[in-house]
């Protein structure tokens, strides 16, 4: 038999297979391409592991489908555990569930069990494989089996060793061929291999060789399928089927699968039928049947289709070549969807639908004459002049009345189609009985008159026969409001009712009017149904709503809404089959709601249907139980609502990962217990339910174990992330259900956040013990109190009498502080101003020592007060603007004669990066400087001391004094900076005097200026210590001027009152004043001040402090207020810091520390009086 008449026979089959069935057998594959994930529209090989996951064999890598998303292993150059290519030639699962694979030339690889990484087995690390080019693949007992081209065939055993089996010259008990295109174990175990040169059967120990019926013996063998106890053969003579007791039969279709349509693979369905891949596509045939061909949901598949995979539950995965993936669910059968083909449909769109009285239904055309689609798949067109006649109609509804006439309804009118084909019109203009404008729904009633429903403009009732108007019922009248309809139904007792805007309305013949029907609720219906005469189900935009009739009144008994899988959506239309079941037609898709199981059931592009989106009203219901509806897209989609439900089945729930965020990016955990980090932050679970009936309608929940306080539904999304877990041990339960509601075994993960180290079993053990250690220290303490409690007491007397100490000691330092200078200020300053006088050789070396030993006592007093001041914390710098290059001459004017005396040399540096003014308290630098100068010119019998200056980087001074003197050991400096210590003790203090606490001072001046004093020394090699100071720039301009007091009659005579209690004082004072040539008059408290203030005019006052009765900041206000604005100068003996600013609060301009010398006073009065420019 020719294949033309092989292919016409197919074609008979095919349109008589649907006699036999619901409706007609259409199968449509669910589509998953690259636009979903998939690495190539080209698919090599299907395979299914033990988990569930779907894995593909493409050129252009290795993929594994979830049903959701793809995971995809490419080549990556110069990764050794990588594919070595990406065109996979073969793939195999084996029963150890790894996955084995087969690259173009680039020999063998296996992924691990944690899918991860691949190892290869090449020829050129295994010599004993004669080909990298790999074909078949099979698997039994630990042992797998691969053939390759030009190679012949190989085992891997178990244990890594490689066996190679060749053709042999002049050996029939040999390899037929060295090229192996097809492996295959049979249902005793027996390996087959099917070669370029015919079948063999490996014995165990060498290879026989099978002749195949026919001309051709040894043919090309291209498929080697088992099908139960018998084998498939496809080769390029033909097929064959060996059954087990060895006969081999071929079909009566075998010659359409000669070369070039050789069969690739072949698989059997649950209902006996075969599905053939071969090098022209896929094909579908009984045993007894003719193969015809499958169409991809379009104009059919003319490339090779070489692996297809049958699941248990019936569903088909198949490769379609250029465009990628296909699945065909078990239950397509139920299913059909037609479409405008040649000699097929003719329309691109329905807006109408009916029940066809000859079978099958009528199809109301939105662009023609309407158009039967007969039960079997057929289209019935109307008689070419009817078609003539039709030309250009929009039909939106469409009914058949019992003698055989079609009514159908447009916009602008309404048709009538007669047996014989004549056609009559009732229009919106006739003069008579006109039809209402926007006719969208047409009922037969039970009288067998027609009704017709015009969305905005009314209802009406005509005769069936002659369409005759019965009554016109306009918008705004009988009950209709607005008319805004979107159903009408009849009843089973052959009511009309009409639902929409206004609710619910049913026709009241004796009142003639539409009435409400209250008890079915408020708000928009959108579709409406009637199961029965006494069950009536409502959609509206909630959901779906059932009433029942109870003794003459409807009652709500139960709905079914979002949460129950029902979509808050205007419902196109609805059914109800004889099942009870509710069928809902939407833009979302074909909704089927059983209200028993209260499980629903979705249809549409899940499918493999071109589109679900339904027309609106566009849907019936025929009496053998076949639903059918129209689709936006021109599609009639056919279900036969009889055909039963797959049988539940368990689907298979994984944990595809388990990750935690590291550094920002998620990393997947290997398989095996999880303890996790305390620094773990989150952690993903994935989840995974291998159900593809409808991937997108599962359903996951899950519950953390004593956190969450039930099931958490995530709905379709598999994933949870956790945050901010504690320590401690979790699990998590987690459950899943597919689109039909069938439950998945629950299942449990655990894991465990491991504490901190301070919260692990062996800290909490020390905790405890150092608890415990504690309780018996707090025992013991308690036992000690008690005996202690005299002990304590008498502390905390002596330490209030250290405190009272203390006070008494800081309270003496200030007393003596003030009682040592008041009469420093005489001794010294009659010193000096004896030293004035004629005196003799004697007399002056005589006055000299006196002046000399009250310096000496001076600066012990001054040392004692700074130490206290450093030991309360109250030492107070003065910041203020300075020259370091003036201060340096300074200090060198004062001590070079000092080392000159003593024979010395006088060296001065002063660096000329210098800054020129810094910001530091100048006084506590000068006395700094004085200290080590004195101490160096001290020490230093003989040669030389010196000074110099310096930048700090970055900022700041350094000062640098040295000598030559006999220098310090290690020892010696230890003890340089302690109070009270010398270089050598008692010896030191002994020959040179002094009290051991100069050095200690200014190490605590230079530490409060944040700076340092380092030693450098050696005995013999004299003494450098340097003295760093990071003290800030200050403008230049800001530098005080360093007053210069004038010389002796350089300035006229001032007029001075001085107000000094002391007598000694004031004599003193007003000698060194007078000896300057100024006018003193002296007041010895501060009632005579004013008195002298008010007689008199005076150029400048100075005032004590410490003044019987009105103190010197008290008599400075009153001689303010009295408007005196002459300066004035406090003098005191106070040593505290505060006394500065109290006097200067207090109105005085100038402030002096007892005691006094005549060049302080001077330098004082030309601060506050300086003398014109000369200029």
């Amino acid at each position: 038999m020719s294949r033309i008449a092989w292919m016409l026979s197919g074609l008979l089959w095919l349109c008589a297979a649907p006699a036999l069935a619901g409706v007609p057998e259409t199968p449509r594959f669910r589509l998953v391409g690259v636009a979903e994930g998939l690495p190539s529209s080209s698919i090599n090989a299907v395979a299914r592991d033990r988990a569930g996951y779907l894995w593909l064999a493409t050129p252009d890598g290795l993929a594994r489908y979830d049903g959701i998303g793809f995971r995809i292993w490419r080549s990556a150059p110069g990764a050794a555990d990588a594919l070595p290519g990406n065109n996979i030639q073969a793939l195999h699962v084996d029963a150890r569930d790894r996955v084995w694979v087969a690259t173009e030339a680039g020999g063998l690889s296996v992924l691990d069990p944690q899918r991860r990484h691949f190892r290869h087995y090449r020829q050129a690390d295994y010599p004993a494989i004669g080909s990298d080019d790999t074909w078949a693949l099979a698997s039994r007992d630990g042992a797998l089996w691969f053939g390759t081209y030009g190679g012949g065939l190989h085992r891997l055993d178990a244990d890594g060793r490689i066996t190679r089996y060749m053709p042999e010259a002049g050996n029939p008990r040999s390899l037929p061929a060295d090229t192996v295109l097809a492996l295959l174990f049979d249902a005793q175990g027996t390996l087959w291999v099917g070669t370029t040169q015919g079948v063999a059967r490996w014995t165990g120990k060498d290879f026989e060789r099978i002749a195949l019926p026919g001309a051709q013996p040894a043919p090309l063998v291209f498929s080697l399928t088992r099908d139960g106890d018998a084998i498939w053969v496809g080769a390029g003579s033909g097929v064959w089927r060996r059954s087990r007791d060895g006969r081999w039969v071929a079909p009566s279709w075998s010659p359409m699968f000669e070369r070039p349509n050789a069969m690739m693979v072949l698989a059997r369905d649950r209902d006996g039928q075969f599905w053939i891949g071969s090098q022209r596509g896929l094909w579908r045939t009984r045993a007894d049947g003719v193969p015809v061909p499958v169409h991809d949901n379009g104009p059919g598949m003319s490339k090779a289709v070489a692996s297809l995979l049958l699941q248990d539950d019936g569903a088909l995965w198949a490769p379609i070549p250029g465009v990628g993936l296909g699945y065909l669910r078990a239950d397509w059968r139920q299913l059909a969807q037609f479409a405008r083909s040649d000699g097929g449909l003719s329309g691109s769109l329905y807006r109408g639908i009916a029940p066809a009285r000859r079978g099958g239904v009528w199809l109301a055309n939105y662009a023609g004459a309407p158009e039967r689609l007969a039960a079997d798949g057929s289209v019935e067109h109307l008689p070419p002049a009817t078609v003539e006649a039709l030309q250009g109609s929009k039909f939106m509804a469409i009914v058949e009345d019992p003698r055989g006439g079609l009514w159908a309804g447009e916009r602008s009118g309404l048709v009538r189609i007669d047996g014989d084909g004549r056609v009559r019109r009732w229009r919106p203009d006739d003069a008579e009985e006109p039809v209402f404008p926007g006719l969208d729904l047409l009922r037969l009633g039970a009288d067998g008159s027609l009704w017709l429903s015009c969305n905005g403009s009314g209802v009406q009732q005509r005769d069936g026969r002659s369409g005759k108007l019965l009554r016109s019922l306009p918008a705004g009248s009988h009950g209709l409001g607005n008319a805004d309809i979107e159903a009408l139904e009849l009843a089973a007792d052959g009511s009309v009712w009409i639902a929409g805007d206004g609710g619910v309305a049913r026709w009241h013949p004796g009142r003639e009017r539409f009435e409400p029907q209250p008890a079915l609720g408020s708000g928009r219906v959108y579709a409406m149904a009637f199961d029965g005469a006494d069950v009536l189900w409502l959609s509206r935009l909630t959901g779906l709503e059932q009433y029942r009739r109870v003794r003459g009144a409807w009652r709500r008994v139960a709905g079914a809404g979002p949460e129950a899988g029902i979509p808050a959506v205007e419902a196109a239309g609805m059914r109800i089959d004889r099942s009870h079941r509710v069928w809902l037609s939407t833009t979302r898709g074909l909704f089927r709601w059983d209200p028993e199981t209260r499980r629903v059931r979705r249809f549409g592009v899940q499918d493999g249907l071109s589109s679900q989106e339904f027309e609106t009203h566009s849907i019936t219901l025929t009496d053998t139980g076949v639903l059918a509806a129209t689709t936006t897209d021109g599609g009639v989609v056919l279900v036969d609502t009889t055909a039963p439900d797959p049988a539940p089945a368990r689907p298979e729930l994984r944990i595809d990962e388990v990750a935690v965020r590291r550094a920002g990016r998620w990393q997947a955990l290997p398989p095996g217990p999880i303890a996790l980090s305390p620094q773990t932050r989150e952690l993903r679970v994935r989840l995974r339910l291998l159900a593809y009936a409808d991937p997108l309608a599962n359903r996951y929940f899950s519950r953390l174990q004593g956190y969450d306080r039930g099931w958490l539904a995530q709905g379709g999304n598999g994933e949870r992330i956790f945050s901010g877990l504690q320590p401690g041990a979790y699990a998590l339960h987690l459950r899943a259900s597919d689109a039909a509601g069938n439950p998945a075994a629950e299942q449990v993960l655990r894991w465990r956040v491991l504490p901190p180290w301070w919260r692990t079993p062996w800290a909490l053990a020390g905790l405890l013990a150092l608890v415990a250690l504690a309780l018996w220290w707090i025992a013991a303490a308690w036992r000690a109190r008690l005996q202690q409690r005299h002990a304590l007491r008498l502390i905390a007397h002596e330490r209030e009498l250290a405190e009272q100490a203390s006070l008494a000691k800081t309270r003496f330092l200030a007393t003596l502080g003030h009682e040592v200078r008041t009469p420093m200020t005489g001794v010294l300053g009659m010193s000096e101003l004896l030293l004035g006088t004629g005196l003799d050789a004697r007399q002056r070396d005589y006055t000299e020592a006196i002046r000399r030993a009250g310096n000496h006592l001076l600066r012990l007093v001054n040392d004692a007060l700074d130490l206290a001041r450093i030991e309360a914390g109250k030492l107070e710098l003065a910041p203020q603007p300075f020259s370091p290059q003036a201060l340096v001459a300074d200090v060198v004017a004062l001590e070079a004669p000092m080392a000159q005396r003593k024979g010395l040399r006088f060296v001065q540096q002063v660096a000329t990066d210098v800054p020129a003014v810094l910001l530091g308290d100048a006084l506590r630098i000068r006395q700094i400087l004085l200290n080590l100068l004195g101490n160096a010119i001290k020490f230093t019998e003989a040669g030389e001391v010196g000074v110099r200056a310096e930048p700090l980087a970055p900022q700041g001074v350094r000062f640098v004094i040295s000598d030559t003197g006999p220098g310090l050991d290690a020892e010696q400096q230890a003890r340089l900076f302690r109070r009270f210590e010398q270089a050598e003790g008692p010896r030191t203090a002994a020959r040179y005097g002094g009290s051991g606490l100069g050095l200690a001072i200014s190490q605590e001046l230079a530490a409060a200026m944040g700076g340092r004093i380092d030693v450098d020394s050696a005995p013999g090699a004299g003494t450098r210590f340097t003295v760093e100071l990071p003290l800030p720039p200050a403008a230049a301009a800001a530098a005080a001027p360093v007053a210069t007091p004038a010389a002796p009659g350089a300035r006229p005579p001032l007029e001075l009152l001085l107000v000094e209690d002391e007598p000694t004082v004031a004599e003193v004072l007003a000698g060194l004043l007078r000896v300057q040539g100024h006018r003193v008059v002296h007041a010895a408290h501060g009632l005579a001040a004013l008195t002298a203030a008010a007689g008199a005019r005076f150029d400048l006052a100075l005032l004590d402090l410490d003044l019987p009765g009105m103190d010197g900041l008290a008599l400075a206000q009153a001689l303010r207020a009295q408007g005196v604005a002459m300066p004035l100068l406090a003098i005191t003996a106070r040593a505290d810091a505060e006394a500065e600013p109290q006097a200067r609060a207090a109105g005085f301009d100038g402030f002096l520390r007892k005691p006094l010398t005549g060049a302080m006073l001077a330098e004082a009065i030309e601060a506050l009086l300086p003398l014109p420019d000369p200029a």
